[in-house]
């Protein structure tokens, strides 16, 4: 019998770091996967909408939309001031870090399993800054490039092996189902080599996880591809570039989208069949629903595996 681990994606119905690590390995144990996120409690639960709101004291930049975050036409969006530049922006990863790092070696660091931690992609966090104006975004990359790539280092340096990042990159997918077929590897590419800048800024061994995604605000997608297509040619035009001496341990990629379960269609799955994935890297399939039925799922992860050819 195939033995398979559960892999957290991040956010944990609970009030703390402590309470979230309690709860999952007490209803998952050991079926718990090799690296462990720590609940992503109080405001991260909202990925990176703190992100954003924090950017509203910012000197540089100007509210020109408001929002209340009820769906991707309602967030708040920013522009820069005239006369300015955007040379900066601070980022919290290394403070939510610290505050949930004496809970992981109290209760996960004797099992062996890494933790994970969750780096929202700096095109992601620009473009959702930004409104999602993509132009915008792309002309102030670098501060959001620069801060991503300084609280990792900081994070790296005080956990070393024992962490791993968790890259989420739902943007670059969902512009991706958006384009021809045959003009998306050509965009992969340059979307691959724009999130291997954090990879490559890296120190040496530092490990991480690639998390495709489609976007879940308030459980809707932002993206509705056809079939699994569009996840492959990202997903491979990533690894094909990856820089030596960092490890890439999982890639994860999504199967149900927001409120929508996966698919019966096994057309829709094919896809899988020319992904290029390393044995060694562990391949992430996120088709779990609340909607779906077990026996249903079940069918579903056969035909994954059958795409893929191995085990997920």
């Amino acid at each position: 019998m195939t033995e398979r681990s559960v892999h957290l994606v991040g956010s944990l119905p609970a009030d703390s770091t402590r309470e979230a690590l309690t709860w999952a390995t007490s209803i998952l144990g050991n079926t718990i996967g090799p690296c462990m996120p720590d609940g992503e409690t109080g405001d991260r639960s909202d990925w990176v909408n703190r992100l954003v709101e924090n950017l509203r004291t910012h000197p540089d930049l100007q509210l020109v939309r408001d929002g209340e975050w009820s769906g991707y036409t309602d967030t708040p969006a920013f522009r820069v001031r005239k006369g300015r530049h955007l040379r900066w922006i601070d980022l919290d990863y290394l403070a939510e870090f610290d505050k949930s790092w004496k809970a992981y070696e109290d209760l996960v660091h004797g099992s062996g399993r890494r933790f994970q931690i969750g780096i929202p992609g700096h095109f992601d966090v620009a473009a959702i800054a930004f409104g999602f104006n993509l132009a915008r975004a792309l002309r102030n990359l670098a501060p959001f490039r620069e801060a991503t790539i300084r609280e990792m280092a900081a994070i790296w340096s005080r956990a070393k092996g024992l962490a791993v990042f968790q890259l989420e990159v739902p943007i670059e997918l969902i512009m991706l189902t958006k384009l021809p077929r045959a003009a998306q590897p050509a965009a992969a590419r340059r979307m691959a080599r724009e999130i291997l800048r954090l990879v490559e800024a890296a120190p040496a061994g530092t490990r991480f996880g690639l998390h495709l995604c489609l976007g879940d605000l308030n459980n809707e997608s932002m993206g509705d591809p056809s079939d699994a297509g569009p996840l492959v040619v990202l997903a491979n035009a990533i690894m094909g570039e990856w820089p030596a001496g960092r490890v890439l341990d999982f890639v994860h990629v999504p199967l149900a989208h927001g409120d929508r379960p996966p698919t019966m269609d096994p057309d829709y799955y094919e896809p899988l069949s020319r992904l290029w994935i390393p044995d060694k890297v562990r391949f992430i399939g996120g088709f779990i629903h609340e909607k779906s039925l077990i026996k249903d799922l079940v069918l579903i992860r056969d035909q994954i595996e059958f795409n893929l050819g191995r085990p997920i």
